[in-house]
């Protein structure tokens, strides 16, 4: 188990930021779309935006945090069979799916606080209001919030399709290379 990437491969902190991020953003955004429609009286009302705000706000750490570590670790050297304009696709569409998730923590820390309240995170700690919105800047930053989730999903989904085609049709080692195989 590494833990630094090398020219072929990614270390198990690059994978393991990577998988976490993908993962938690396929289940917030599952959440997300599922709790807006939640009844007052229903038992996940209040629960399910509490998780969503609190996995919300480690998501846009990981993304923080894999940020600082790409500047640290030397990324593995682009497989040799790629075209340049693939290449670029990919450094595009990482920076896009990043870029997304602190558009879609900013919004939703604008709508959360939209009325003056802080965001609490898990009840560890709040994150204070630092404006309130009007009626129509609030309406016009959930739009904003629900576009760029699909955006990400999007992304992601376009990601994944890249990554089973050079895995199944190119035969090469970009999919093994961030499952570590």
């Amino acid at each position: 188990m590494r833990f630094t990437n090398s020219p072929e491969r990614y270390s198990f902190i690059s994978i393991l930021l990577h998988w976490s991020v993908a993962l938690l953003t396929i289940g917030l955004f599952i959440l997300g779309l599922w709790m807006v429609d939640l009844g007052y009286y229903d038992d996940w009302y209040y629960q399910a935006p509490w998780w969503h705000k609190g996995l919300g706000f480690i998501v846009l750490i990981l993304v923080l945090f894999r940020w600082l570590w790409n500047i640290f670790s030397a990324k593995p050297d682009a497989i040799a069979s790629t075209p340049v304009w693939q290449q670029w696709a990919a450094k595009a569409a990482h920076q896009s799916m990043n870029i997304t998730v602190v558009v879609l923590a900013v919004t939703g820390y604008l709508i959360v606080t939209a009325k003056g309240q802080p965001l609490s995170i898990f009840d560890w700690f709040a994150i204070p209001a630092v404006s309130t919105l009007t009626v129509e800047a609030s309406e016009w930053v959930s739009k904003l919030h629900l576009w760029s989730a699909y955006l990400i999903i999007t992304l992601a989904s376009l990601h994944a399709l890249a990554a089973l085609k050079h895995h199944f049709i190119n035969n090469d080692a970009t999919l093994r290379r961030m499952l570590n195989l």
